[in-house]
């Protein structure tokens, strides 16, 4: 979709989030400027926050116009209604927080350093309850009740889940099954040792775009959305920074403030 609003806005990506970062700075923008805000996201390949000028237009305004084609509107359309972290929570929430835009961290480009699939799946075949530490059966994760809840199904499920799956000890005991179990195998020799470097360069990575988009801000506060197996990883390396203060999400999530009734 990032090339054809490139052809449409007659832009480079590069040019694209140039222009988009001049609007953003405007402040008070019209439904005009906020399709067109949309379009040159997408063109320059920042999906979610085209979402998040979508969420912030009344339902009537979110049509193809001011430089954002019907296909292109009917795309930003399903971004923004995608049930996921991305769209569910970070669109919708800098949405409601008035701001312009979020960033993405994902990173791939460490993918060069993998093993081969075929070659990393055999050493994995090689190493007995390998698997079994890669999904969490293990009697230790089974004695953890908030393991086996499940928040997609239940709603009264989702607060006990957050705070175990952000909880230092979870951190802990995943980061040992999944990464450091490979660093201990014998069977899984070079292989397992190149895949955990791949995976520590890739949250390396990642915590380097975290701090570049939180320099504009020095002083405030920003919320990273991240899967459960890198937060230790991303985590440890943000302590390592200077001006970076992380904050206790359990804790965050047990602290009410004086308007949350509940």
């Amino acid at each position: 979709m990032a090339k054809t609003a490139q052809t449409d806005l007659h832009l480079t990506a590069a040019q694209a989030l140039v222009q988009a970062n001049e609007l953003c700075q405007k402040g008070d923008l019209t439904a005009a400027e906020r399709r067109h805000l949309a379009g040159l996201f997408v063109a320059a390949a920042e999906p979610l926050s085209a979402a998040v000028q979508w969420l912030r237009l009344p339902e009537a305004e979110r049509i193809g116009a001011d430089g954002i084609s019907p296909a292109l509107a009917k795309q930003v359309t399903l971004w923004a209604n995608l049930r996921n972290e991305m769209s569910s929570v970070a669109a919708r929430l800098a949405a409601d927080l008035g701001l312009e835009r979020v960033y993405g961290a994902e990173d791939h480009l460490s993918d060069v350093a993998q093993p081969d699939f075929a070659t990393f799946k055999a050493a994995v075949a090689a190493e007995p309850g390998q698997v079994d530490l890669f999904k969490h059966n293990t009697p230790t994760f089974h004695a953890v009740p908030e393991e086996s809840m499940k928040m997609a199904t239940a709603a009264a499920e989702v607060m006990p889940v957050m705070k175990w799956k952000n909880s230092p000890r979870f951190a802990e005991l995943d980061a040992d099954a999944q990464w450091l179990s490979m660093l201990r195998s014998e069977k899984m020799g070079r292989v397992g040792r190149q895949r955990v470097a791949a995976w520590e360069a890739q949250n390396l990575r990642m915590a380097v775009t975290i701090r570049e988009a939180t320099a504009p801000i020095a002083g405030g506060r920003a919320l990273l959305l991240v899967g459960a197996a890198h937060k230790p990883f991303i985590e440890a390396y943000l302590r390592t920074l200077t001006d970076i203060e992380l904050v206790s999400v359990p804790a965050m999530l047990d602290a009410k403030t004086a308007d949350c009734a509940q």
